[in-house]
Formats: structure tokens, C-alpha cells, sequence
């Protein structure tokens, strides 16, 4: 108990002495910094459209005093014009850091400090709990690595390999998480050919459905930014969103087996197969729900941006939601045949590989 104590006071410590850097960190940047000391509104124009949304434009003029390059101390004013929704400009506080060009006009605020200590609340919370932090910081640090690899080699290829290389960075991620928090193991073999699996059937499934239908009500135009093309796009997110989902329902499904094989061991194959669809009905429910959270979140701007400009809940829901709720219906029809697949491959090996 004491050594936890001991190990939890010293990253705080190291987390405030990181923050604290941050803070005085200026002397690191080549653009001038300001520290914001008055802030002076000057001009408020309140525009309402024809559909009754109201916002407000605001001229600031910021007085700060500059706190690195060979000016530090000099004091500076610039005007920043910024609307109410702040959508994509920035309301400067006093207090703030603001990076400048080298004219004195506004880049951005300076988020170092607020990003570390992020972060290390973060690091310090995992310290909190119990179990073997190396292999996350080093299965994610991994799979950041590939990522990298995955979103360079995409850049160079102007994405004509797209989905191609989205399968073998899926196949990558998902192998690496497995091998570093389970080892070679029987276990991580296990988790590791049903989500293949279960991903694939799904897929397969979901692709072939959707093209007797001709993606009807489906648009694929609509993915963020017109990207393209279109259809492998939308399939890439779907790996990528599905993969994680069944990749930690493989991993309850599989682990709860073993520990019924070692607390009675000479349970049947047969009877371990229904413990694990048992098991997986418990865990369809929240997963699902769960995805269409997330559906909900990531298109909820758009939607309102939709119904404020006087478009029908109808034509909303099937220009906004049509492609997350069918990423949603693949990753559910994922989610499902990944009880029988995970419980029939884990009772087979289980039963005979841990006699």
C-alpha cells in the first residue's frame, strides 16, 4: 500500500513538473508569444437569417505583454474578430497565451501546458488502477506507429490502395494489441481468429446485402469532405470502428471461458460453448447501444446544422445518419456473429489445450 502511495506521489510530481514547464516554455517557440493582460470589446453586430438563427460578431482589441524572442517585455495590441458560435475563430481571455505571427497579429492559443497536464491526468489515473501499464503504453505506441505508416502510405498513393492497406493495418493493430497484453498465447489466438473472423463475416455479409440493394438510401457522396472513392472510404471506417468493438467482446467471451475451465476442470466442450453464448447475449445489448451513441455524437452538429436551416427531420436523418446508421447495422450484425464464432472457437481449444 505504501509503495503505491510512493509511486502515485511521484507522478503527480512529475505530471506538475511537466505542466509546469509548459507554462514557461515560451523561450522554445520561434513566433512571439503574448500574455493577455486587458481585453477591450469593441463592436457587437447581431445577424439573424431567415430562418430565426441569431449570432454576434465581436471586435476584441487584446493588450498583452510579449514573453519571449528579443522583444520580451514590450507590450502589443491587436483586433480579433471572433462570432459568438466561435465555429472556426477564437475568443482571447486575459490570462491567455497567444501565439503571434511575426507581425503581431493572432495564430492560435498556446495549448501546451493544457495538453500535458491532460495527458498526465490521464497517465496518473491508469497508475490508480492495478495492472501491467506497460503493455498498454507499449501496444499503444505500437499501433500509433502503424497508423503513421497506414495514413503516409495513403498520402503517397493519393489512396488508390486504400482498403487494401485499411485490412492489413487492421490485421496489424489488432494482432500487435493481442500479442503485447496477452503474449503468445492460446488465448490471444483464440481472440484473434474470431474477431478476424466474426469482421469478415460480417463484411462479406453487409457488402453483398447492401449491393442487391444498390446502396439505396445510402450516401456514400456524403462521407466527410466528398472523399474519395467513396465506397472504400465508407468501408474503411466500417473495419475500423467494427474491429474494435468485436476485438474486446472476443477477448470478455474468451477470458471468461478459461476461468470456468480452471475453476472446474472437467466441464464439457458442449457445456462451455453455451456458458459462451450465454455470456455474449449479456454483451450484444450494451455494444450496440453503445455504437449508436457514438453514431448520435459524431452527427449531432450536423444534424442541428441541418434542422436550423429549415430542412425536414426526414431529409435530415437520411442526409446526416444514413451512412452511420449503416456502419452501425454492419457492426451489429459483427457484433452478433461474434458470440458464435468466439464461444465455438474458445470451447474447442480450451477443452483441449488446458487439460
Amino acid at each position: 500500500m505504501k509503495k503505491n502511495i510512493k509511486i502515485l506521489l511521484i507522478v503527480g510530481m512529475m505530471i506538475a513538473i511537466f505542466t509546469g514547464f509548459t507554462y514557461f516554455d515560451s523561450f522554445m517557440y520561434h513566433d512571439p508569444i503574448v500574455k493577455v493582460e486587458t481585453v477591450r470589446n469593441l463592436q457587437k453586430i447581431t445577424s439573424t437569417d431567415e430562418y430565426k438563427n441569431t449570432d454576434t460578431q465581436i471586435t476584441q482589441l487584446v493588450t498583452g505583454k510579449l514573453i519571449n524572442t528579443d522583444k520580451r517585455g514590450k507590450r502589443v495590441k491587436f483586433k480579433n474578430t471572433y462570432y459568438r458560435s466561435q465555429l472556426i475563430d477564437t475568443k482571447y481571455s486575459v490570462g491567455q497565451q497567444v501565439i503571434l505571427t511575426k507581425n503581431y497579429s493572432p495564430k492560435n492559443v498556446k495549448r501546451d501546458t493544457s495538453i500535458v497536464f491532460t495527458l498526465g491526468l490521464v497517465v496518473f489515473l491508469l497508475y490508480c488502477m492495478k495492472f501491467d501499464r506497460r503493455k498498454l503504453f507499449i501496444s499503444i505506441l505500437i499501433n500509433v506507429v502503424i497508423y503513421y505508416g497506414y495514413i503516409s502510405v495513403i498520402i503517397r498513393t493519393h489512396n488508390s490502395v486504400l482498403l487494401p492497406l485499411t485490412v492489413i493495418t487492421a490485421l496489424l493493430i489488432s494482432e500487435t494489441a493481442l500479442l503485447v497484453i496477452l503474449g503468445p498465447t492460446y488465448p490471444a489466438l483464440m481472440a484473434y481468429s474470431s474477431t478476424v473472423l466474426a469482421t469478415t463475416t460480417a463484411l462479406l455479409l453487409s457488402t453483398f446485402v447492401l449491393s442487391l440493394s444498390g446502396y439505396s438510401g445510402i450516401h456514400l457522396e456524403l462521407n466527410d469532405f466528398e472523399l474519395q472513392p467513396y465506397l472504400s472510404v465508407f468501408l474503411s471506417q466500417v473495419i475500423f470502428s467494427v474491429l474494435g468493438v468485436i476485438l474486446d467482446e472476443t477477448m470478455d467471451i474468451s477470458s471468461s471461458l478459461i476461468e470456468m475451465k480452471k475453476e472446474l476442470s472437467d466441464v464439457a466442450e458442449n457445456t462451455l460453448f453455451k456458458s459462451g453464448i450465454n455470456i455474449g447475449r449479456e454483451l450484444i445489448g450494451p455494444l450496440i447501444n453503445i455504437l449508436l451513441f457514438i453514431v448520435i455524437a459524431e452527427n449531432l452538429n450536423v444534424v442541428l446544422l441541418y434542422l436550423s436551416n429549415g430542412n425536414s427531420i426526414g431529409y435530415t436523418m437520411n442526409m446526416t445518419l444514413s451512412l452511420g446508421i449503416a456502419q452501425l447495422l454492419i457492426s451489429a450484425i459483427g457484433i452478433v456473429l461474434t458470440v458464435p464464432i468466439t464461444s465455438f472457437i474458445a470451447s474447442r481449444v480450451i477443452t483441449r489445450r488446458m487439460k
